[in-house]
């Protein structure tokens, strides 16, 4: 190698470390700021967290209400890998949102370097850089608002894609490194059960284009982390169904469970397949160019090496999981998994189409046709999408988001004596105040979801709080989403207290 050259190499270097450290620090400040407030606390996180603190204040694994504990519910939407850990901060640091989507966060930094690492296995350093980019901004993926509050789609990407990493480097044969693919496969599909519904079918697929067309690497390479994550979620399940469910009999957990879990995957239904198709060609996830990726990744499955067995596995776990949201009720986060994976292949496209990049003054010397052409379509296309997803997240950080729920929390605890019973529908107040509150049974969500998704009957049809007779009524974002405390039946109370979209009403008393 000349002077000249190790000179323009080591230049070349230097801008990409910059650019690295660039990125990292970028998202570090898009992952904390305003961590408390942006996005509010609502319905989903909420749950899940009051599982966490009933069990780092009680021991008690479960959901509860003003009844008592409730079975199943949030206790299995998010697994154990995101629970326990946010119930362990609360024991040692005491309960707090911050504190538990902080947790989340950690999980996000680890996921974006299990990503990045994947993405070098397939792609030279300034593409991966860019998939990582591409990924973290697209507004289908939306990646900080999922590592900023209680999800269980950060802590799965983060177990999905070591798993990934570890397993499709070249020369993996070793049991033991097997067997820790198992198991973070294993970890990603309790961390959240969509996760799962595409995990453990890609393994026995991936499997079997092993055995009928690559034969590469072996009935180990498949069959040890199949049977490890497979063992992993099997053994959740059963922890859930005798353990978790709190009825006298298997057949009453596993009734309750029937009820608690209603209504999400294996939709079918000509409707949410359709919604679910027009979401992966929107815009807003990587629009029509999504079909071209997956054309082109099948295309670089082809060949029977193994660097075609390893763009056949990733494509394997893709097309899978795409599968199973257009298949289910068409949720976005549904689709969560395999579009963040996707980012992978539409960078390869790229990288295949563009080929070695001229150095930029191609763009402003004389001739070079070839080179003015690579680069004009890689800006044209790449400065568009980096703007735009940029200008989104910032304005969201910074003007997103409100700290209402803490004033209401605080209102609360000010105003509300010790006892009352409060009835709401947002979860996220039981986290943050002691008080009393009564919140509807868990099969209102399945009501709730029909009705939004579905246009089945509204959730309020089938649960009327005044049974209860509650001495005070909260109603905020998700009660006035899914219409559950309607006017008429808040006759006999009067408002008392507006909060941001929090309205606190009284009971008349004579």
């Amino acid at each position: 190698m000349t002077s000249a050259s190790a000179t323009t190499k080591a230049t070349r270097n230097r801008w990409y470390q910059i650019a690295l450290v660039g990125v990292a620090l970028v998202t570090v400040f898009m992952l904390l700021y305003r961590l408390d407030s942006y996005p509010a606390p609502w319905y989903d996180e909420g749950s899940h967290l009051h599982v966490a603190k009933n069990f780092a204040l009680y021991g008690v694994y479960a959901d509860s209400s003003s009844e008592g504990y409730r079975p199943f519910g949030p206790a299995i939407g998010v697994g154990p890998t995101v629970l326990l850990p946010i119930a362990f901060a609360f024991k040692l640091f005491g309960v707090g949102i911050p504190l538990a989507r902080l947790v989340i966060v950690l999980y996000a930094l680890g996921a974006v370097v299990a990503f990045y690492g994947l993405a070098r296995l397939f792609l030279h350093e300034w593409f991966a850089l860019a998939a990582l980019v591409l990924m973290l901004l697209s507004p289908g993926v939306d990646f900080f608002f999922h590592a900023r509050t209680v999800l269980g789609e950060i802590p799965g990407l983060f177990f999905l894609t070591a798993a990934l990493w570890l397993w499709l480097r070249p020369g993996v044969r070793g049991i033991p490194a097997l067997l820790g693919v198992g198991v973070l496969m294993g970890l990603a599909s309790i961390t959240k059960n969509q996760f799962a519904m595409f995990i453990l079918p890609s393994l026995l697929l991936a499997w079997i284009t092993d055995l009928v067309w690559y034969r590469q690497r072996g009935w180990k390479h498949f069959v040890i982390p199949g049977v490890v994550a497979g063992v992993l979620f099997g053994a959740w399940l059963a922890f859930v169904v005798l353990k978790l469910g709190g009825g006298d009999t298997l057949a009453e957990n596993l009734a309750t469970l029937k009820v608690a879990s209603s209504g999400a995957f294996l939709i079918l239904k000509p409707a949410t397949i359709e919604r679910a198709l027009r979401f992966l060609v929107d815009a807003s996830v990587y629009g029509a160019l999504a079909l071209g990726f997956i054309g082109h990744g099948i295309f670089l499955s082809l060949p029977r090496t193994d660097n075609g067995q390893r763009s056949g596995t990733l494509m394997i776990f893709i097309s899978i999981g795409l599968a199973f949201f257009v298949a289910s009720l068409g949720w976005p986060r549904y689709a969560f998994g395999p579009l963040v994976l996707l980012a992978i292949v539409g960078l390869r496209a790229a990288q295949d189409l563009v080929g070695e990049l001229p150095r930029m003054d191609a763009l402003f010397t004389e001739g070079r046709a070839t080179g003015k052409a690579k680069w004009a379509l890689v800006l044209g296309w790449s400065l568009p999408a980096l703007i735009f997803p940029i200008y989104t997240n910032v304005s969201n950080l910074r003007s997103g988001g409100d700290n209402a729920s803490y004033s209401v929390a605080a209102w609360v605890d000010a105003n509300v004596p010790q006892g009352a019973l409060i009835e709401t529908w947002e979860q996220d107040l039981g986290v943050l105040s002691n008080a009393n509150f009564h919140y509807p049974p868990q099969i209102s969500l399945a009501h709730a979801v029909a009705h939004t998704w579905e246009g089945g009957a509204p959730a309020a049809d089938q649960y009327d709080f005044r049974e209860f007779n509650p001495d005070y009524v909260i109603v905020g974002p998700f009660g006035i989403y899914t219409s559950m405390y309607p006017e008429d039946r808040l006759s006999d109370y009067n408002l008392i207290e507006t909060i941001g979209s929090y309205q606190i009403y009284g009971h008349n008393t004579p």
